[in-house]
Formats: structure tokens, C-alpha cells, sequence
């Protein structure tokens, strides 16, 4: 998030019991659509004096908000609710949203108004405890498919590495490749790439470099786990070298065996190919907002 984004946790109780949390952030910064027409600046300076606070795991894309299973469920959205309206009022801010729940949810949710961008993310759940397991667990055509990939991937030199850590000349060229998706993908700008990138230690991140065989950087992809599950963010690719997402993304399964991970949760966007790999989509492209 950017310098002026903040979050505050609201932790709730039942008999002394953990029992409900969520995760507000204050974001003056806020990607928002029309840019290069006249709107576009009159929307970032409004939001600059008057921000959104957001529920939301920023580095994940997934709800900022875990509730419980059973009857006080609906009790536990209301307080959450009433407290983040309160820090609506304490931040000065414009709105309070919930962010990436299914339809259901944001329309039962009180006192707010649902709206659905129509991009789910993409789930993959696999019995497989190895890469090779995975791969024959696929029906023939996509496992002939990925073999094919691979041998392509060794053939081009393609080679992907694993980083705790990035130097500020390594944050550099993954924004560099990253802005070269985003900007195929459309006008909104993710401003919060290097500091997330920086941070990526906290959260027991690894970020993926693809070289190619000159040793130029070509690609890369941020992977992070939680609850046993992988998820991807921040890809960046060249427009020069073919194969490189797939060596990314195999990678990542590759890794995810090897930590004994059975989900996969990578997003919205590229669906033909994350269908190939066995992927699924989830309902959780839709937001709740309220005053």
C-alpha cells in the first residue's frame, strides 16, 4: 500500500473466545478507471482529501475479514460493520467498502449497496503431494501439453529462481515488468508495488525471477502462503521471450508440492490457461459498500 495507507484490526470476543476479525485499510490511493480523461483527476484529488477505508488482504486480493461458521456469524458482521463505520467517521473518510466477497454475501450485506466486476479469481485443489503427481492427475491432452511446455522452457534456457529478499535494483525491474502487464491489461495503476515487493519478508513471501539464457530478467511473479494456500500476485513478463509465464507458473506448483500445499489460488485474468492447469473459478469478484 502507499505511504499514506495505514490498517487498524478489529479483533472480536465471545466468551473470552477469539471468535471474529477483520482488517481495515485507510487508502487515499485506490486505483480507479478513466485515466486520461477528465474524471480521472478529479477522482485521485478526491480521493487524496477524503479516502476509502477498505476490508481487504491488500497482498492476497482476498477478504480482510474472517467470521465465524455458526449462529453468531450474523451478529459478528454487524459489529465489524458498525465498527468500521466508526472508522469511517475517526479517518474522515468517503466510504467504507468491503472488498472481493461472492454475490451473496455483498448483497445480504446491512445496509450497503453490492456491485459485481465480473472477474472471478481462479482456485486450483489437487490431491497431488508432487509435481509429477500433478501433472498425472491432468487428463492426457493437458499433461502432454505441460510436458511439452517444459521441454520448450529447457530448450529456450529459461531458468526461475526463488527470493527471499529483493535488492532495490531487483524492486526496480519487477515494477518495470509488472507496469508492462498492467498496462496490457488496462488503464488501472496498482501504486503499491515496491513497498509490497519490499515487504514481502513479513508475510514469508517468495518472489520468482525467470532468466533467460543470456541471464536477462524476463519475468517474475511474487508467491506468499497462508492456511495452506499458495497465492500469486504482482506478475510481471517481457513482450520478447515466449514460455516464461508457463515457467513461472509451474514453478510455483513445483514449490507448492514441495511445501506440501494441495490449493492454489491465483486470481483473476488468464483463464484459458488456468483452466487447462485444472483450475476452477470462485465467486469473490464482488464488493459491498456503505456509508
Amino acid at each position: 500500500m502507499g505511504a499514506d495507507s495505514h490498517p487498524t484490526y478489529a479483533l472480536l470476543k465471545h466468551d473470552s473466545q477469539l471468535c471474529a476479525a477483520a482488517s481495515f485499510w485507510r487508502v487515499p490511493d485506490e486505483p480507479v478507471p478513466f485515466e486520461g480523461q477528465t474524471i480521472y483527476h478529479a477522482l485521485e484529488a478526491f480521493l487524496r482529501r477524503w479516502p476509502l477505508i477498505i476490508c481487504r488482504s491488500p497482498f492476497s486480493g482476498t477478504p480482510g475479514l474472517i467470521l465465524p461458521s455458526d449462529s453468531l456469524g450474523e451478529e459478528a458482521l454487524k459489529e465489524i460493520t458498525r465498527l468500521g463505520r466508526r472508522l469511517r467517521r475517526e479517518e474522515k473518510a468517503s466510504l467504507l467498502i468491503f472488498d472481493s466477497l461472492d454475490s451473496k454475501t455483498a448483497r445480504a450485506w446491512p445496509g450497503a449497496v453490492s456491485y459485481s466486476y465480473g472477474v472471478p479469481g481462479m482456485l486450483l485443489n489437487t490431491k497431488a503431494n508432487s509435481f509429477d503427481e500433478y501433472i498425472a492427475s491432468l487428463p492426457n491432452k493437458e499433461s502432454r501439453n505441460i510436458r511439452h511446455d517444459l521441454r520448450r522452457i529447457e530448450d529456450q534456457g529459461i531458468s526461475v529462481t526463488r527470493h527471499q529478499m529483493l535488492s532495490d535494483e531487483d524492486r526496480s525491474a519487477a515494477e518495470r515488468l509488472y507496469r508492462m502487464v498492467e498496462k496490457r491489461k488496462g488503464p488501472e495503476r496498482n501504486p503499491w508495488v515496491d513497498p509490497m515487493l519490499a515487504n514481502i519478508q513479513l508475510v514469508d513471501g517468495t518472489w520468482l525471477a525467470a532468466h533467460s539464457a543470456a541471464g536477462e530478467l524476463v519475468g517474475c511473479v511474487t508467491e506468499f502462503e497462508d492456511n495452506g494456500m499458495q497465492m500469486l500476485t504482482h506478475l510481471g513478463l517481457s513482450e520478447t521471450t515466449q514460455y516464461v509465464y508457463f515457467a513461472l507458473l509451474y514453478e510455483s506448483i513445483r514449490m507448492g508440492m514441495e511445501h506440501g500445499l494441495h490449493s492454489y489460488y491465483w486470481g483473476a485474468g488468464t483463464y484459458a490457461v488456468k483452466k487447462r492447469l485444472g483450475f476452477t473459478p470462485i465467486e469473490n469478484d464482488s464488493i459491498a459498500i456503505t456509508l
